[in-house]
């Protein structure tokens, strides 16, 4: 019974060690956007802390690190450490960019040239919604498919591409069994269905090191490619919603804070990170400056037409603001958002569980029919 155990115990140990490395690994990759999304949502808690104390914020991350709280991590140390270099709040977090997404950098960004933080910080929580969104799209298989299925799959067709037809084609050609026109493109098939599977994969890893490296990798890549990489992140459909609600969130709180009008569109848009955004933003400022209205002027943010409806309503309501009579569209185009995500990773997932079936069964057609051709031979 004891060497039972110890021959069972050699099997199933080797495989738990590279199963128990996958699922830290696929634990590590879903949940890097909400770890981000803590890690900001702490610094705005902070804040806020500053802020209901009456203390400038920079001078209260520099006190809380000099408490030497190892709690706080390494990176907010380094961040207090370029606060009190000279650098403001904003300029000390592009320097840690682990602390913040670029676009959250950009809003306190336009807080502090307000001289208050606490305007914006309403807009701010509204972003740090999205990870939830993330997390789950990316757990929707991609992880299996990316580090399992597919590549085992491509490890089949090459076994059978290289070492298996090879053997049936000998056999066949000594014979003297004709090979069918069907069998003959099944066979031609294999390596184009190797190439898709390949790139597939490419593809999958692609999305995945974006997906670890965050937004601040992203925009470091977008830099070399600005501003065609902030146009081809506008086409989703997903991010152009979440870039609508947070430029309409902060340009509300600016219009409420009185703030005039063209300042108040230039502010919103440096928040959203976007150089398209942004070049839009400076063209409904250009339509400003001409005379137009300033539901006219946002019409350039919005295709649709239903953010200068939805301002035009906001600004014949009686008081409250703009912030109160455009939070219902917020919510909406969050919620909107969130399910165009979540559509389109299932529309991925079950693409790639088709053409995985196809794949498969066409390994199948191709062994079988090749058996059969042989099987189908006189004997003698």
């Amino acid at each position: 019974m004891h060497n039972f155990s110890a021959h069972l115990l050699s099997w199933i140990v080797p495989a738990l060690l590279p199963a128990s490395a996958l699922a830290a690994a696929a634990y590590y990759l879903t949940s890097r956007p909400l770890r981000r999304e803590e890690h900001a949502r702490f610094l705005l808690e902070l804040i806020e802390s500053a802020l209901a104390q009456g203390q400038p914020v920079e001078r209260y991350i520099v006190s809380l690190s000099h408490s030497r709280d190892s709690s706080l991590g390494p990176r907010f140390h380094l961040l207090a450490a370029y606060i009190e270099q000279g650098r403001s709040l904003a300029g000390a977090l592009e320097k840690v960019p682990a602390l913040a997404p670029p676009q959250l950098v950009a809003m306190l960004g336009v807080g502090e040239s307000l001289g208050d933080y606490g305007r914006v910080l309403p807009a701010c929580r509204e972003m740090l919604r999205d990870g939830l969104s993330q997390s789950r799209a990316s757990i929707n298989y991609q992880v299996a498919f990316a580090f399992i299925l597919n590549p085992v799959f491509i490890a089949v067709l090459a076994f059978i591409s290289t070492k298996v037809v090879p053997v049936f084609n000998d056999i066949r050609s000594s014979l003297r069994v004709p090979q069918s026109p069907a069998h003959a493109f099944l066979l031609h098939a294999l390596p184009w269905i190797f190439v898709l599977q390949l790139l597939l994969v490419v593809a999958l890893y692609f999305f995945a090191v974006l997906f670890l490296g965050g937004p601040r990798f992203v925009s470091w890549l977008g830099e070399a490619l600005t501003p065609a990489a902030d146009w081809i992140w506008l086409r989703a459909p997903w991010r152009r919603k979440r870039l609508q609600r947070d430029f309409s969130a902060m340009l509300a709180l600016l219009l409420d804070a009185n703030l005039p009008e063209e300042r108040a569109i230039m502010l919103a848009a440096e928040g959203t990170a976007n150089a398209v955004f942004i070049g839009m933003a400076r063209r409904a400022v250009e339509r400003l400056r001409a005379g137009a209205k300033l539901t006219d002027a946002l019409q350039l943010m919005d295709d649709t037409g239903e953010f200068r409806w939805r301002m035009e309503n906001a600004s014949r309501g009686s008081g409250g603001g703009f912030s109160p009579a455009l939070k219902g569209w917020h919510d909406w185009l969050g919620a909107r958002a969130y399910q165009q995500e979540q559509a389109a990773a299932q529309t991925v997932s079950t693409g790639m569980v088709l053409l995985n079936g196809a794949s498969a069964a066409l390994v199948a057609v191709v062994i079988f029919q090749s058996i059969a051709q042989i099987s189908r031979v006189p004997m003698g």
